[in-house]
């Protein structure tokens, strides 16, 4: 129960990492709001997050590109629960993969408004909360991807780049407010948005789903991907109290795919 009391905003919770997450914050006693497109998602995940014995999450179907719905998504739920205190941005959209010369505004865009444009949004919401109580975390979410070439994902890519630089210097802005804001960066994680993305190289490739997984795997220390419990371990602590020096870093959790 070390987060009774607070209030979190997760965001992308309708499966994999947002919904471990959600389901975790709620059992340690914060209160939940869980947020995504798919609402039938997120109704699971919140009966799920129930199911630990916890406060029902509140769920808000919201377009995290979209100004209204992100700010009508945090202010339901400070009137909901009376505050935010960690808003954790964890949605996501890969794009289509395509090289620079074949690339489409269409697809940039979109990628880059999901992955990027939705951090700055779900950010500045929180902070007309958060600078107020003059406490709280943000936690934006990037990708190991971001840390080298990876043809036909240059959209994706400079996206997730992108989200170092924006939190930075979020951290440097706001630590006068006692607010930190830190990158979480993961590898390679077993989530529908992975197996999706290793079963469409799988039949370009015209292999077998299993050989890109065992490719994958090799390229970390480990030999393995990460489990989404792993990130939302990691996401936890950096939560906590015991991360309260901690701000204005990209913590890699990725089996050690990425180093230096």
């Amino acid at each position: 129960m070390r987060f009774a009391d607070k209030v979190a905003i997760i965001t992308g919770a309708g499966t994999g990492i947002g919904r471990d997450m959600a389901i975790d914050f709620t059992r340690e006693g914060a209160k939940v709001c869980v947020a995504a497109r798919r609402e039938s998602l997120l109704e699971e995940t919140a009966d799920l997050a129930e199911g630990t014995g916890g406060e029902r999450p509140l769920v808000m179907k919201t377009d995290l590109t979209r100004e209204s719905d992100v700010d009508a998504m945090v202010d339901r739920t400070v009137e909901r629960f009376g505050r935010v205190d960690f808003m954790i941005n964890n949605a996501a959209s890969a794009g289509k993969d395509l090289f620079v010369h074949e690339q489409t505004l269409e697809n940039w865009n979109q990628t880059v408004a999901t992955n990027l444009t939705s951090q700055f949004l779900v950010s500045r919401a929180s902070l007309r909360h958060m600078i107020p109580q003059r406490s709280g975390v943000i936690l934006t979410f990037s990708s190991t991807a971001a840390l080298g070439p990876f043809p036909r994902k240059s959209h994706y890519t400079a996206s997730k780049l992108g989200i170092f630089g924006f939190t930075r210097t979020l951290a440097m802005e706001v630590g006068e407010y006692g607010i930190r804001a830190n990158t979480v960066v993961p590898g390679a994680i077993k989530t529908e948005l992975l197996l999706n993305y290793w079963e469409r190289i799988a039949g370009e490739r015209g292999v077998d789903v299993e050989v890109i997984a065992k490719e994958a795997g090799a390229k970390a220390a480990l030999g393995r991907a990460i489990e989404p419990n792993e990130i939302t371990k990691t996401v936890m602590f950096l939560c906590s109290d015991e991360a309260s020096a901690i701000t204005g870093q990209e913590i890699r959790v990725c089996a050690g795919a990425a180093m230096g």
